[in-house]
């Protein structure tokens, strides 16, 4: 299996052994190392040394032995195409890029290498966690890239999400307003309110439809773009996401869950979905509205959650 990257700037001026050990952790040095002694990776075509000094734009190029990728679900639809752009409905369960064993099972290797016809020249937008589902926008073109990407960072996109959360928020629309940071103590990675040296964060939220007694959907729309900012943000005022053990669990009951997670059948991520993409296009100049329908797992989730409310009264 041939595998390519491009050196980043952030990694300009490491050794070729300590560029892949570090860009793709699926593999420890040791290993890394025997593959660059059997001359199965090249530096711009050229067979090259560990010690070799990279520097940045340089095409790496490694002939990979084959390995079984992790199972993933590849159940993803296309709900906008043009010359210019890609929107994809994306499932839960599907990362949008690589991270180590993940080096195929993505969604961008998928669009690139094996959906037929192959879109060689799609770049992602945006990003969005493996679990939540929903839409991601892809570039086919590098101006277009550069203009959305653009677009995403002075806040000119309107984002729309939908989630399954616990209990009724009052008043029913509103604004969240907190800073969000990482966690420095935390045992497990994650994002928390940050008062102090935490970035500001905002997201609009409304009503759509209150479930039960114990659960509401809401339309969520992040005014910034903070790691993990609708996940937390919800947490903080007191209704997580559904399903979101991450922000629902203390480290060492989280720790335990990922080492034996519970079996069990319906939603097993996050409620969450991203539903609508609002921009301007970037070669038309016309607005452009995506949009993606609800994942079926959180639609069960709401005809389940409404049926035990109904049986209850």
């Amino acid at each position: 299996m041939n595998v390519s990257s491009k050196v980043p700037a952030h990694l300009n001026g490491l050794s070729l052994l300590a560029y892949l050990t570090n860009r793709f952790s699926y593999l420890p040095e040791a290993s890394w190392l025997q593959l660059i002694k059997a001359g199965r990776i090249s530096c711009d075509g050229v067979i090259c040394h560990g010690s070799r000094v990279l520097a940045q734009g340089n095409s790496i190029r490694c002939d990979l032995p084959d390995f079984e990728p992790p199972a993933v679900n590849l159940d993803y639809s296309i709900v906008y195409e043009d010359e210019w752009l890609l929107g994809i409905n994306k499932p839960a369960g599907l990362r949008v890029h690589s991270r180590g064993k993940f080096v195929t099972a993505n969604l961008i290797y998928q669009l690139r290498h094996v959906h037929q016809p192959p879109y060689p020249q799609a770049d992602l937008v945006h990003r969005l966690d493996a679990d939540t589902s929903g839409l991601v926008l892809l570039a086919r073109d590098k101006v277009v890239l550069s203009d959305l990407v653009r677009q995403f960072a002075e806040g000119l996109v309107t984002k729309s999400y939908l989630a399954v959360v616990a209990g009724c928020p009052v008043p029913a629309c509103g604004s969240i307003a907190l800073p969000i940071g990482p966690l420095k103590k935390a045992a497990v990675p994650r994002h928390g309110v940050d008062e102090t040296g935490g970035k500001s964060a905002v997201t609009h939220y409304r009503t759509l439809r209150k479930l039960s007694t114990n659960y509401s959907l809401l339309e969520l729309q992040p005014a910034t773009g903070r790691t993990h900012q609708l996940r937390v943000h919800l947490a903080a005022i007191g209704h997580p996401i559904v399903g979101d053990a991450l922000y629902t669990m203390n480290d060492e009951d989280y720790l335990a869950y990922r080492r034996n997670p519970p079996l069990q059948t319906g939603l097993n991520r996050q409620a969450l979905h991203s539903h609508q993409l609002q921009f301007l296009h970037p070669i038309q100049k016309t607005t452009c509205t995506l949009t993606a329908p609800l994942a079926t797992d959180i639609e069960e989730l709401i005809q389940d959650v409404t049926a035990v409310d109904s049986r209850i009264e």
